[in-house]
């Protein structure tokens, strides 16, 4: 009996050709080419996205000119931008009166640095209004977290500042959900155009369970009923915030600053002879002490500071202030109405050399 080991034999008899090894990578590098007549098909009539990092195509709202035209009719020497921090907190005609000269804001509830960065670039400046000072209102992360307010929810208020396009922006979002080598993914689509069938994919998913659970007809009403349902001011206790203060990868400056907007938003103000200021607002409070700090987060402030303070922005934090008590506050971090000229005369006051 024979123990030699036997070799694979070819079922064809014949030696196995080189070009047949060589036509499988060409098979792999073209066949995902049929994506893309499929691509064309799914996009033919829709918008083009002004973030094409979250989406190829995009129904979105239209650029809203309000603010930009109470810009270019007040001309204010001083801009406010911010969501309801800002809000909650000044009141711009009082403002105006407390410092004699005009001031005014672009104040959205729920938005974040994608909006403010836009109403710096489409609103103030689109405004044809280059102000001595703008200031941006903020909390915690806020300032290097690009996707804080810029899921599906809270979208519709970045439309109604954005262009057609909105490269800057874009270029962050990629970073931020890509990395350092979001050119990859990005070459991949110019070649294949795989995004709108991934999303056109996506989309097929999410719709399935409810049609599944209340049939076509009903499908898209059990959806908004869910929506509703668990909408963020459904979820949110009367006194809690609607951001979280725990620590996470959002805490690591010096990883997320190249993944956000800020150097855009700095770089933005200061060629358009614009000093910008982030003043980052205080949290609600505790009883008889300042809100509570992580070691983490204590240290992403001072790294933050001195990069905006460097790169010759101004920084203000009103964290441990005790002019700010508890009993200012009402729901989370937002101050109660009744404060509003008071905290208005008070930060004149703290940021007198900046208004001068």
């Amino acid at each position: 009996m024979s123990s030699a080991v036997s070799s694979p034999v070819n079922p064809s008899g014949r030696p196995p050709r080189p070009w047949a090894l060589a036509l499988l990578p060409c098979l792999a590098l073209c066949l995902p080419l049929l994506l893309r007549p499929v691509a064309a098909t799914l996009t033919a009539d829709a918008t083009p996205s002004y973030l094409p990092s979250l989406g190829a195509t995009y129904a979105r709202r239209a650029f809203d000119p309000t603010f930009r035209e109470d810009i270019r009719r007040i001309q204010p020497k001083y801009v406010l931008i911010g969501d309801s921090m800002l809000g909650s907190r000044i009141d711009p005609r009082h403002l105006s009166y407390v410092i004699k000269q005009q001031a005014w804001w672009v104040m959205q509830p729920g938005t974040g640095p994608a909006y403010w960065y836009l109403a710096l670039k489409n609103v103030v400046l689109g405004a044809d209004v280059r102000p001595k000072v703008v200031f941006v209102f903020f909390r915690d992360f806020n300032m290097t977290d690009v996707m804080f307010r810029l899921d599906d929810q809270f979208r519709w208020s970045v439309d109604t500042v954005a262009g057609p396009t909105e490269p800057e922006l874009d270029r962050a979002v990629a970073r931020r959900l890509e990395g350092t080598w979001y050119r990859v993914p990005r070459a991949l689509d110019a070649v294949y155009g795989y995004r709108p069938v991934r999303e056109a994919a996506d989309q097929a998913l999410r719709r399935w369970p409810p049609r599944l659970l209340a049939g076509p007809a009903h499908a898209e009403t059990l959806q908004s009923h869910l929506n509703t349902m668990f909408a963020l001011e459904k979820l949110r206790p009367a006194l809690a915030a609607d951001m979280a203060s725990g620590d996470s990868e959002l805490g690591d400056f010096h990883r997320m600053l190249p993944r956000s907007i800020l150097p855009d938003l700095i770089a933005l103000a200061r060629d358009n002879g614009i000093t910008l200021c982030l003043v980052r607002v205080q949290r609600r409070p505790g009883p008889h002490a300042p809100p509570p700090q992580s070691a983490v987060l204590q240290r992403y402030v001072a790294d933050l500071r001195t990069y905006v303070e460097r790169n010759g922005a101004v920084f203000h934090d009103d964290t441990g202030d005790p002019d700010y008590p508890l009993d200012w506050y009402t729901d989370g971090d937002h101050m109660a109405g009744r404060h509003r000229q008071r905290y208005t005369e008070l930060f004149a006051q703290k940021l007198a050399d900046v208004f001068r």
